[in-house]
């Protein structure tokens, strides 16, 4: 490792045994001329390819990369295919787009169903099935964008270019339709009526799209040499260094953890923020057509010189605390412990798909298995079998979630099934790590059909907590904190605007912003700071509650470090303790370290010992932990600790405050006027009226000028309608101010105000309370 010149805090690492594409091909090619289109079905449980190429053969290929035989010779010159999404009790079909202006709707065998053509005026450039498997978009040299049923019904004509379109793809909502036209990239509602978004995306040519259903990221691949990434919104995430040659072809994995991009003699390997793992050379011409297995273990390329190449990932690698994971293509797993220098080798019968490790767990997943081991046995893991193949693994630190076509699996490290999460409408491959996470006694997700909702569910029932949590613009990311439970239990969440949020998962309604140009955030792991990258520096929120308990607070409880290093489209990999990993662009690692003080001030709050906390603020002499202490306290009611805190950091007029609180005689005045001073009123109302201070709710509408409020609570209970009547006649004289409210000119008539009166009423109020408390605590 080397050490980063500009941060004495900052180590810069490369990961050593990256993953790589192991290749296999045939030395003759099977196609005597360039590969056009390749395509991945499933054939019961065996995954097997469908090749077409300029000499007009159809050639199906084993998984393992060698060919069955030729299973059609086309009519025409073929230039793409793509295959229906296979739903439940659906048939193996696949659409080829041709060089004559048809489309053609294919059987497995080999057999064409349906033939549509003069679909467009010269070739069918790209075809593309929706997400769904009810629509077919072709993409033509006219300069088209159709839209077809599934039996090749042509619904509409979407859009007119002057020049040809390469590529379609759909969105993953099968709302829209994205193609590229020249150097520009255009998305396009379905629906008539609807705006169209267009940006020029490349110097050349577009040559060719792909959008992750599951990252909901667009892929872009130019005559520029260049590969970019962009959001469904249109702004770019990820620019390539310029390649040799031409981009040929980009595909993302089904796991949209990665992807592919082609190029002559040149394949490479990307992680899903644009870094390349690999970059392999086989002689074998551009690579025109990029196919992934839906298991996302392996993919396939039609190349220019004849050539079907099958390439299957090895070395996938996994890190957490002192243990590296590595997965060999030999579908063997090396543990490697570094502190105890031990290595453990785990050896599976079927393909490895995915694996996670985390809090000293390790779960492996094959099409039909997941074994679940634990670090301190990896002789004997828990098995479970599996109905469906999961598409994703989601851990915390006392269970993880299964996620397949049935719904979501709860499973605690012991290998029981806690419970199972389903809901109408749930579609789970659309989840992510960045939209479904869990903790100890929730799940959340992000909606798949409503990504500005929020599902909030009990891990042990599998029910439903409350309604959805409604936000007001499609949400990115979604985390949940893994400290406390129950009504502590919060979700940070990131928007399409980058605008940080913090809300309740238990009370959608109290939702507060803590940022604005968030790239980044993520929780630690064992307290409630919360870390975030935020316009080159990294900033520490030490207490993130404190936006429920005195936003004016949130400021002075932030620690912001230079983090220039990082660059753009840095990611946040780990917040562990107090070491943070930010990983850059280039893949390279950033290792940083945040103040050890706020994990002590935890550990104190967490006992209750204020004393403690206090004495090591005074040591620290640090403003920011002297306002979480002040908020942590607020939250738990130890009001001389908060004197303390917000003197140290001078807040005078919150100090009074607190000191007025203090001198109240019960809890129940306490509790409203700290409701009212975290800005609560309504809750502070609701206190005192459950308890039957009416005085003092009359009084709080009085202070908080709700003047109707007041009367009206004065009159349903009869009570104080003149101390009403005296404060409201010695505001308006202060104010030199007219009456010209009809109710309080009606009771003015009627009710007469005497001051003396008054305040002898008022006397005797705070008499009975005194009188209460003194006998409560007797």
């Amino acid at each position: 490792c080397k050490i980063a010149e500009h941060h004495p805090a900052v180590v810069e690492t490369h990961r050593q045994a990256a993953m790589r594409l192991k290749l296999t091909h045939d030395e003759a090619p099977k196609h005597t001329s360039l590969v056009t289109a390749v395509g991945w079905y499933k054939n019961d449980k065996q995954y097997e390819l469908l090749s077409v190429g300029d000499d007009q053969a159809l050639w199906k290929w084993h998984v393992e990369g060698t060919p069955v035989g030729k299973l059609a010779q086309c009519e025409t010159y073929c230039t793409s295919m793509a295959w229906c999404p296979s739903m439940k009790g659906s048939d193996n079909t696949f659409a080829l787009g041709c060089a004559d202006g048809s489309f053609r709707l294919m059987s497995d065998t080999g057999r064409e169903e349906k033939k549509v053509a003069d679909a467009h005026k010269g070739a069918v450039i790209g075809v593309k099935w929706s997400f769904d498997g009810a629509a077919i978009a072709t993409a033509g040299e006219d300069g088209l964008v159709k839209v077809w049923s599934k039996s090749g019904m042509l619904r509409s004509t979407l859009t007119q270019q002057s020049h040809a379109i390469y590529s379609v793809v759909w969105s993953p909502d099968n709302e829209s339709i994205l193609f590229s036209c020249s150097s520009k990239i255009h998305l396009k509602s379905i629906q008539a009526g609807q705006k169209q978004v267009e940006w020029k995306a490349h110097e050349g040519v577009v040559m060719m799209l792909d959008w992750s259903y599951v990252n909901n990221t667009i892929l872009s691949a130019g005559e520029d040499c260049r590969y970019k990434i962009w959001d469904a919104y249109g702004r770019m995430l990820f620019t390539s260094a310029p390649l040799d040659h031409v981009v040929t072809s980009v595909a993302w994995s089904p796991t949209g953890k990665h992807f592919a991009v082609g190029s002559y003699n040149c394949i490479k390997l990307c992680d899903r923020t644009g870094w390349s793992y690999c970059r392999v050379s086989p002689d074998v011409g551009s690579v025109f057509s990029i196919s992934w297995c839906s298991d996302g273990t392996q993919l396939a390329c039609g190349t220019g010189g004849g050539h079907v190449i099958f390439a299957s990932l090895a070395d996938r690698q996994l890190s957490w605390q002192n243990m590296d994971v590595i997965l060999d293509e030999n579908n063997v797993i090396t543990v490697h412990d570094i502190m105890n220098e031990t290595k453990e080798e785990l050896d599976f019968r079927d393909r490895v798909t995915d694996m996670s490790l985390a809090h000293g767990a390790l779960v492996v997943n094959t099409n039909n298995q997941c074994f679940v081991y634990q670090s301190t046995n990896w002789n004997t893991p828990h098995v479970e079998d599996l109905k469906e193949p999961p598409t994703l693994i989601v851990q915390c630190p006392h269970h993880f979630a299964l996620v397949d076509a049935n719904g979501i699996q709860l499973i605690n490290y012991e290998g029981r099934v806690l419970s199972t999460i389903k809901f109408s409408g749930l579609r789970s491959e659309f989840l992510n790590h960045q939209t479904l996470s869990i903790c100890r006694d929730v799940v959340a997700l992000v909606d798949p059909s409503n990504p500005r909702q929020i599902r909030v569910f009990d891990v042990f029932t599998g029910r439903a907590l409350g309604n959805p949590i409604q936000h007001k613009l499609d949400i990115v990311r979604i985390a949940l904190n893994q400290q406390g439970s129950g009504a502590d239990r919060k979700i940070a969440i990131l928007d399409k605007n980058k605008d940080l949020y913090l809300t309740k998962a238990m009370q959608a309604d109290k939702t507060e912003k803590l940022g604005a140009m968030v790239d980044a955030f993520m929780w630690n792991d064992t307290t409630d700071m919360l870390v975030a990258l935020i316009d080159e520096k990294l900033v520490l929120y030490l207490y993130p509650s404190v936006c429920f308990v005195d936003k004016d607070l949130l400021p002075k409880t932030l620690q912001h470090k230079n983090c220039q290093d990082a660059g753009k489209y840095a990611q946040i990999v780990s917040f562990t303790g107090t070491n943070v990993v930010i990983r850059k662009a280039d893949g390279a690692d950033l290792a940083m370290v945040v103040t050890p003080y706020p994990q002590l001030l935890y550990n104190h709050f967490d006992k209750g010992q204020w004393e403690h906390s206090v004495r090591l603020c005074r040591y620290v002499k640090s403003p920011e932990l002297w306002a979480s202490l002040a908020a942590m306290a607020i939250n738990s009611r130890a009001l001389d600790t908060v004197e303390i805190a917000l003197a140290a950091i001078e807040e005078v007029d919150k100090v009074q405050f607190v000191a007025h609180i203090n001198k109240l005689p019960d809890d129940v005045l306490r509790n409203a006027e700290l409701a009212l001073f975290c800005k609560r009123p309504d809750e502070a109302l609701n206190t005192l009226l459950q308890n039957k201070r009416i005085y003092r709710a009359i009084k709080m509408n009085i202070r908080l000028h709700r003047w109707n409020d007041a009367l009206e609570l004065a009159l349903k209970h009869q009570t104080h309608v003149d101390t009403v009547l005296a404060y409201r006649q010695q505001h308006l004289q202060q104010m030199r101010h007219v009456e010209t409210n009809d109710q309080f000119k009606q009771w003015a008539t009627q009710v007469e105000v005497d001051w003396d009166m008054v305040k002898k009423k008022i006397a005797m109020e705070k008499d009975t309370e005194q009188r209460n408390a003194n006998g409560e605590a007797a």
